[in-house]
């Protein structure tokens, strides 16, 4: 009876039971007692009776049940925490049942997927994707649907596993600079170029996507996953999402994506990196991004004096609609420009400091050169000593 009450309070029902390997499924409900839209919820037992029988910490429940986390997938993968979200899916850190090794979950929101062969598709895209050879790139491991006792199907996506945060967590507590910002960039980049010489992009690019560890490593996931989709993105999203933010135009009217797509998420993903605001401000609809987007940008209201030139131009041919990108080396010929002239400053930077450590100012204002007043002064001590020596000599003689 106090069990029942105490998950009333929760406000979850257990909709089935798995008597072999002691889970149970469960689903949050509103007031109305309607089910929520999202997972059901699958959790060991013997925890959660653990749970209520020792602990009794009804906020420590609600914690758990926060996000409708999910316990196993596949029968397989144990899911640990979650790692971020975006408009499509959301990632987990997990572990293999099998051989214990860490892996990151990937579970696909259902209500996107139009295509009838979407997990025949995702394996061809997947097995792709193995087969290039790109340290930015997080190798897929397996790739399945788990139908749930109630008749919920859940499609999955299992990844290698990489320690870190995703880059919108990474910019929450920490403000990138240039250095920093051009690292993590030019990685992107790197993934792209090889994605789109298999004919494969991303379609759904946005810095919950992006995995970065400690040492500015990165790592893309979720690719593959629109194009097995018939290239179909926001279709079956039925309220506005800030995920969208980083959709191109023909996106969110068209629902249809290309390799375009990519560079478009691309600009708005740097100008954030650099402004810390989103190049066309905080619509509230998709009507109001469109009407946005079409205006454009207003560059001469954005300080970009603290900015390099090149990487501004950069942005701008990124995020516009007419001389945008075709390619990832396009964007790499003109990255590579501006870090050319970086490296000649810093290089001129050195030896001008070098050249200013052997210069000195006399008493006049007369710049010398101290190698040569150096040779000078070893010059003048032989000078002096031969004097002094010479007029030794010559009391000597006298």
């Amino acid at each position: 009876m106090y069990f029942q009450e105490f998950l009333k309070s929760l406000k979850v029902i257990i909709i089935g039971y798995d008597h072999k390997n002691k889970l149970i499924t469960l689903k949050r409900y509103n007031n109305t007692k309607k089910y929520k839209c999202g997972h059901a919820i699958l959790i060991n037992y013997n925890y959660f009776q653990s749970c209520y029988n020792i602990t009794k910490d009804r906020k420590c429940l609600h914690a758990y049940w926060e996000g409708d986390y999910l316990v196993y997938i596949g029968k397989r993968y144990e899911i640990v925490e979650e790692i971020g979200r975006c408009s499509n899916s959301c990632l987990y850190k997990g572990r293999d049942s099998y051989d214990k090794q860490l892996v990151i979950i990937n579970i696909i929101d259902k209500g996107i997927i139009r295509s009838e062969k979407f997990i025949s598709n995702l394996i061809d895209e997947s097995t792709s994707i193995n087969e290039i050879n790109s340290p930015n790139i997080l190798k897929v491991k397996d790739v399945g649907m788990d139908k749930l006792e109630n008749g919920t199907e859940l499609y999955y996506v299992i990844s290698e596993y990489m320690e870190g945060s995703t880059l919108n967590q990474l910019t929450k507590f920490h403000k990138l600079n240039m250095d920093e910002i051009i690292i993590i960039f030019r990685q992107i980049l790197n993934a792209l170029e090889v994605i789109h010489s298999y004919d494969i992009y991303h379609g759904c690019l946005q810095p919950s996507n992006i995995i970065i560890d400690e040492g500015y490593n990165v790592k893309l996931s979720n690719i593959g996953i629109i194009k097995s989709n018939n290239k179909i993105f926001n279709n079956g999203i039925k309220r506005f999402s800030k995920n969208l933010k980083y959709m191109c135009p023909h996106q969110i009217c068209l629902g249809y994506t290309d390799k375009s797509s990519d560079f478009h998420a691309l600009g708005v993903i740097l100008f954030e990196l650099i402004f810390g605001e989103h190049p066309y401000g905080e619509a509230k609809n998709e009507e109001e991004l469109i009407r946005r987007m079409d205006k454009g940008i207003c560059w001469r209201k954005i300080d970009t004096g603290k900015s390099p030139e090149k990487i501004i131009n950069i942005v701008k041919k990124l995020l516009s609609r007419k001389h945008r990108y075709q390619t990832p080396q396009e964007v790499m010929i003109d990255l590579s420009e501006y870090l050319y002239e970086v490296e000649n400053i810093c290089e001129k930077d050195e030896e001008n400091e070098n050249i200013e450590q052997d210069l000195i100012v006399n008493k006049d204002g007369y710049v010398k050169n101290k190698k040569h007043i150096h040779r000078f002064s070893k010059f003048a001590a032989l000078g002096a000593i031969a004097i002094v020596s010479f007029l030794v000599l010559g009391m000597t003689i006298k």
